[in-house]
């Protein structure tokens, strides 16, 4: 389409951009949509219309990525899906738009990420892609060029990259209908400089759309080698119906144990999820029979099993023998919407070894967060990820559900079926007590040595930033809802006034509940920090025997940094999601209040407590340990 045919009173543009940029609210704002859009994850490519200044808008919302995690980290679905955007907007996109957030330090590893992920589309996107910058808590006075200036080379990279074509944006301005109209300009000007609209290569096109063909084929035979084993059973008629069912939940840290254990009992979720010290038994009526969950501490998820601190160790184990009951079945939880790597596959398997070879013929693949699919069945994920998690899969026989937590009774009916399906053809499982002792083998190809004193010196790290962490959140959300009708406590739940796998307080009697909700969180964060009772000398007590190498203490902090990632961004999309659901309730509190308390949790996690990069130089894991 040359630019004399380009109609200007039409424009079709894709928003690209990292799950934390706001990418959904830039839309939302262009549109002048008073209705809130909820603000769940992109989960799809989003189509939206509208007329602006008496002219058609298509904008295309598409998935997001975590802003520092390389494009490796994106699940396959995900990334064919951020390609195949452009075929909703025919014959092609005007304009890009990456929407990039202020209110996180922009470094090296953001730049990489961005490169990778709009690389998905061919080198010829940047010619098309315009920069916006959605303003939050860190630049109450800062201009465009006092912000790229700021941070530095990276930034500057992106922003040359797109031939300097970048737009501020102040969500919450008094001032959003000139902002606008100075975006369109600038995507008019982009769209007449380019003389045309953006057409994907073919070759590219090509080669996702015969993936994504034989993910669906490969997908199907799968769902009917399930039906087909399913069949069998019901044909002779040997599934039993059992009056009560015990399930274990294991998995690595913020997998979506928890969440699970709430689905599967119908409990309404906590406001905010700590992290899981002790294995602890749930139990409720579910379908009419007695259903019991044990959530248990989750391993690390980029850390080798030699770096699964001894308590985990031991609560896992408790928790297979908790009340004397053998478990019926093992749910091992993955989130959906992750990639499985070889090296997540590896190292699921050595911290499984703890249990015998058997525990396989009695686990189940729990996919948790399964709404993060979209459109896409659970089996085409499976298909797409490749080998490490078809590995698992099979490994388990075949056996996998996907729960969310908005699925009804009926999701959870039918994964009590199947576990009553695999207990058909096996007994209970028993832990083999000669395995208690994992043999670990290699969880990477330049694993290294890992010293107890390491072990202990990152567990103790994660639980004082995670306690710094929270606290805050308690302080941020006490300042919001202090503005709505209420006291905090019946709006945002942060209260431990029942039995919880996070508190780790001795006996199972419930702690009365405090007069002051930010003095029970507290509480449970600050007993979460200290952990279990540990009988083994403090780092202080400790000294590094020997000079570790530089790569090392890099690899291990690397490592570290995309754990505590994954906490932080689970944080912001909790807190989010709950402002959200604030604001449609009809709260009195605003929409630039409820925005501005987002931003100062996202702006106080990355600016203050960013995790190990800030707060751990090498020098640190050389003296400390």
């Amino acid at each position: 389409m040359s630019g004399n045919h380009l109609n200007q009173q039409d424009l079709q543009v894709v928003v690209l951009g990292p799950i934390e940029s706001a990418r959904t609210s830039v839309i939302t704002t262009v549109l002048g949509e008073t209705k809130y859009v909820s603000g769940k994850t992109t989960a799809a490519c989003v189509k939206r219309e509208g007329q602006v200044g008496g002219r058609k808008l298509t904008f295309i919302d598409t998935p997001g990525w975590v802003g520092y995690f390389p494009s490796t980290d994106t699940a396959e679905v995900i990334k064919h899906k951020i390609v195949l955007s452009v075929s909703m907007c025919p014959p092609g996109p005007h304009a890009f738009i990456l929407v990039v957030g202020t209110n996180t330090p922009f470094t090296e590893k953001n730049r990489r990420s961005i490169e990778e992920h709009l690389g998905l589309f061919g080198d010829k996107v940047w010619d098309h892609t315009i920069v916006v910058f959605t303003k939050g808590e860190s630049l109450e006075s800062k201009s465009i060029e006092q912000h790229v200036e700021s941070e530095g080379e990276a930034l500057k990279w992106v922003v040359e990259k797109c031939g300097n074509r970048c737009h501020m944006f102040y969500m919450d301005s008094t001032e959003g209908c000139n902002e606008v109209r100075e975006l369109l300009e600038q995507i008019d000007i982009l769209a007449k400089a380019r003389n045309s609209y953006f057409k994907l290569d073919e070759k590219i096109l090509r080669e996702v759309e015969e993936k994504r063909n034989t993910y669906r084929e490969r997908a199907q035979q799968r769902r009917q080698k399930v039906q087909d084993q399913r069949e069998i059973l019901h044909r002779y008629d040997v599934i039993p119906s059992l009056p009560e069912l015990k399930i274990i939940l294991l998995g690595w840290l913020f997998s979506g144990k928890t969440s699970a254990k709430n689905t599967i009992l119908g409990q309404v979720e906590d406001a905010v999820i700590t992290r899981t010290y002790q294995s602890e038994r749930t139990s409720g009526e579910v379908s009419g029979r007695r259903v019991s969950v044990v959530d248990t501490p989750g391993w690390w998820k980029y850390l080798p099993a030699k770096c699964t601190p001894e308590w985990v160790k031991k609560e896992l184990q408790r928790g297979m023998i908790l009340d004397s009951k053998a478990p019926h079945a093992i749910l091992l939880a993955f989130p959906a919407d992750t990639t499985i790597l070889e090296e997540q596959r590896k190292i699921t398997e050595d911290n499984m070894k703890m249990f015998g070879d058997d525990i396989w013929r009695h686990t189940i693949v729990l996919f948790t967060c399964g709404d993060m699919l979209g459109d896409t069945t659970i089996e085409e994920h499976i298909e797409s990820e490749g080998e490490p998690l078809r590995w698992l899969v099979e490994k388990c026989g075949n056996r996998y559900h996907v729960l969310s937590r908005y699925d009804k009774e009926e999701k959870v009916k039918e994964l009590l079926r199947k576990i009553e399906e695999m207990v058909a053809s096996n007994s209970l499982f028993r832990s083999d007590p000669e395995a208690q002792t994992p043999v670990v083998k290699k969880t990477t190809e330049n694993l290294m040595e890992v010293p107890y004193e390491m072990v202990h010196f990152l567990d103790i790290k994660w639980k004082t930033m995670d306690r710094e962490l929270e606290e805050k959140i308690v302080t941020i959300c006490g300042e919001t809802t202090s503005k709505m009708k209420g006291s905090m406590d019946s709006v945002l739940d942060f209260r431990d006034d029942h039995p919880s796998s996070e508190n780790t307080s001795g006996g199972g009697t419930s702690p009365s509940r405090p007069s002051d909700p930010k003095l029970a969180i507290k509480n449970k964060v600050m007993n979460a920090a200290t952990g279990p009772p540990c009988d083994q000398p403090g780092l202080e007590d400790q000294e590094l025997a020997g000079d570790k190498p530089a790569g090392q203490i890099e690899r291990m902090k690397e490592m570290f940094e995309r754990e505590w990632g994954r906490r932080e961004l689970g944080v912001t999309l909790r807190f989010q999601r709950q402002l959200s659901e604030l604001r449609e309730s009809g709260s009195e509190a605003d929409a630039h209040d409820l925005n501005r308390s987002y931003r100062k949790v996202v702006w106080w996690m990355h600016r203050r407590s960013s995790g190990i990069a800030s707060d751990l130089p090498v020098d640190d894991l050389h003296t400390e340990l």
